[in-house]
This record gives structure tokens, sequence and C-alpha cells, in this order.
């Protein structure tokens, strides 16, 4: 065993999806790993996107920031084209792009599905489709996707259902790349995380919370802080918590270097103990 083999430099990334939370801390964690890295998201106006390209070249690495529609077939060959012609090539892409809705499945009207399906299934695909080729021509590559345990687990929480259904397509993308395109050393694999602390929660822009772990002594605790108990407690996470940005930025970069040489179509849950 090398501890080389977990080193990422000289790799050129795209992570889609990364100017806050989980794409966030997977830009900076293949940064810190050493790899220079392209990032993409549908949002510009905030600032967030460039913040996190200017973090990464604080780091010493290159940065690329883009805003791109991943639904869009041209919006993401430009953005691959873009990527290439300032890098030379991708050697990691990671999606991470990510839409909520709130209301439950049977009662989400067919527009609403539309716009969660072009997000979080079509624009996997499509970034997917456009990278494999870059990919195939160098004989290497590590496509990382996210997905979640609700796509491996049918979801309590009603108005999640959606996005579970989703995510399980993620997943059997996931192995199904695999196994297309393993013959040309392209390995492809998921994430998929139970809970995770968060900067803000998609589609709430107008509020912004941190994760706290309840202390499970503490008395007088609000009705917030019980469903937050009951979500992180042994019942459902063995570990009592939710997971840290660095824990799945950790994650990424394992799959993303050649100490996973080995692993494709694997969807590694980093949860906690939630699945076992």
């Amino acid at each position: 065993m090398s501890l080389s083999n977990f080193s990422l430099s000289g790799k050129k990334a795209l992570v889609v999806g990364a100017r806050r939370n989980m794409g966030k801390a997977f830009a900076l964690g293949l940064a810190e790993a050493g790899a220079d890295v392209a990032i993409t998201d549908i949002n510009l106006e905030s600032g967030q996107l460039q913040q996190v390209s200017s973090e990464i070249e604080a780091m010493g690495r290159k940065s690329l920031a883009l805003k791109t529609d991943i639904s869009s077939k041209e919006e993401v060959k430009k953005l691959i084209k873009s990527v290439v012609e300032e890098f030379g090539t991708i050697d990691i892409l990671m999606n991470v792009a990510v839409m909520y809705h709130p209301k439950s499945v049977v009662e989400l009207d067919e527009e609403s599905w539309e716009k969660l399906t072009n997000i979080n299934l079509k624009g996997y695909w499509l970034t997917i489709q456009e990278v494999s080729p870059v990919m195939i021509q160098q004989n290497s590559g590590s496509i990382i996707n996210l997905t979640s345990r609700g796509g491996l687990k049918a979801h309590a929480d009603k108005a999640m259902g959606n996005y579970a259904i989703i995510k399980s397509g993620i997943a059997m993308m996931t192995r199904q790349y695999c196994r297309y395109l393993g013959p040309y050393n392209i390995r492809v694999n998921a994430i998929a995380p139970s809970l995770v602390e968060w900067e803000e929660f998609p589609g709430e822009e107008d509020k912004k919370k941190k994760n706290k772990t309840v202390k499970r002594e503490k008395a007088g605790i609000t009705e917030a802080e019980k469903f937050e108990y009951w979500l992180t407690g042994p019942e459902n996470i063995p570990l009592g918590r939710v997971a840290t940005f660095d824990e799945m930025a950790n994650a990424a970069v394992f799959l993303a270097s050649d100490a996973s040489s080995y692993i494709t179509g694997t969807i590694l849950s980093v949860d906690g103990g939630y699945m076992a």
C-alpha cells in the first residue's frame, strides 16, 4: 500500500452543483488532495460559486467557474468543451446537483416532476454522456454520482418520496455505466449519504441553518430538536449524529483516487450505519 495512491496531484476534476453544501465540500476536498477543479452551477448571481473557485485557487490549484443548466444538452456540451479547453482533459466527474420539492409523490404535478427529473436524473445522464468520450479517449477516468439512502430504501418522510425514486434511478444509472465504461478503465461509483450538515437547505434560499447535534441528556428540548433526536438516534443512525462535510469529501477523494482503482459499480454508503 502507498499513501501516494490517495493523491490527486495532476488530476483534472469537474464538480457539477458546487456552489454550496456537499458540492462545495467535494470541490474543496478534491482540490486539497491535489486536483485542479472546474465547478458549475445553474446559479452564478449569488456569487457563491465564484467564492468556491477562489478558495480552490487559494490552495494553489487551477479553477474554472461556469454557469450551466444541466438539463440542457447544448449547455452540457458547452460545459465539457470549455473545461477540456482550459484543463486539457477531465479525469474526474462528480455529479452533485440536486433539487427538492416539498410535495409528496402522489401530490406532485407533472410540471414539478419534470423539473425534478430534468436536474436530478437527466442532468446526471447528460454530463456522463458528454464526458465519457473524453475519458474513453484517454482510457481512464472516475465518475462519482451523488445518490442517497433514500435511493436504497423507501423513505419514511412522504415529502421525500419523489426524491427517493429519482435517487434510486441514479444508483442504477451508476451500475449500468459501470458495465459499459469498465472496459475503458473508467470507474463509475456513487456516494449514498444519510443525514449531512448543511449551510443552506436547497429550495429555501431565505433560510440559513446550521445543523447542531442534539445532546441526548438535554432537558426541555423543542419539537424540532425532538425530531432530530429521533432522526439521529441509535434506532436510525448508530453513530448518533449527522455527517460532516469533511466526511463526505473524504469518501469522494477515495473514490476519485487510485486508492480505489479496483472499485467500480459500488454505492458507497456514508451513513453512520443507517443501512446496517
